[in-house]
């Protein structure tokens, strides 16, 4: 037994090693949970870069999208009275074979910052969405969307979410997550997050990585 045990502790010592240490971001992930296999997919939340726009974001990865997610940016605040700083947040539920998939599902802020645009999927059809202040502070944060959009345009068959601060330094968390019950994501285990620094240069950063999205 004292062999055994040995070889064990040497292993895992040797693997240890071999993987080295981890960074901030590969220690933030997002994942909250959800199965490819689920009914509903896998959750997947990500930065919009939004190349060519005015709002392009160039410390997100030009390619990154709901298969190859980045989920952190630091952003200098919006003029107050303005969002033109402000931060694209987009999402899927992916089956195992990439197909995206729809259903009800909420983005939830904490920390600094807002919940700035929150669109109707499907702007005159039966699908709905909802922005309101869950915790009462005086700042959007809960973004409940019926389905993902269907307008016939860029971006379909995703969720879209918009983000602003026009002054608080610190740190932004949102998690996205499917949401049956319209009432956020503290309840739920199929979601993914993101997280946003946001400071007047838009080079501080404060979180330090490690969050994972479970509340």
């Amino acid at each position: 037994m004292r062999h055994t045990t040995r070889r064990l502790l040497v292993g895992l010592t040797a693997a240890v090693l071999l993987a080295g240490p981890v960074s901030a971001a590969s220690a933030y992930d997002g994942w909250g949970g959800g199965s490819y296999s689920s009914s509903d997919g896998k959750a997947s939340s990500y930065i919009n870069p939004d190349t060519g726009a005015a709002t392009a974001n160039n410390d997100v990865d030009p390619n990154s999208s709901c298969f190859r997610a980045d989920r952190y940016d630091m952003q200098m605040f919006s003029p107050a009275g303005t969002a033109t700083k402000n931060v694209h947040n987009d999402a899927c539920f992916l089956d195992r074979n990439g197909k995206k998939l729809d259903g009800p599902a909420s983005f939830e802020s904490r920390g600094v910052g807002v919940i700035s645009a929150c669109p109707d999927p499907d702007n005159a059809g039966p699908k709905t969405a909802s922005l309101r202040d869950k915790n009462g502070d005086g700042r959007a944060d809960l973004c409940f969307q019926s389905g993902y959009q269907t307008k016939g345009t860029a971006g379909d068959f995703e969720f879209h979410a918009r983000l602003n601060n026009t002054g608080m330094v610190g740190t932004q968390y949102v998690t996205w997550c499917s949401d049956k019950d319209a009432d956020g994501c503290s309840d739920e285990w199929n979601k993914s997050s993101i997280r946003i620094d946001w400071s007047a240069d838009g080079k501080g950063s404060f979180s330090g990585g490690g969050y994972d999205g479970r509340w």
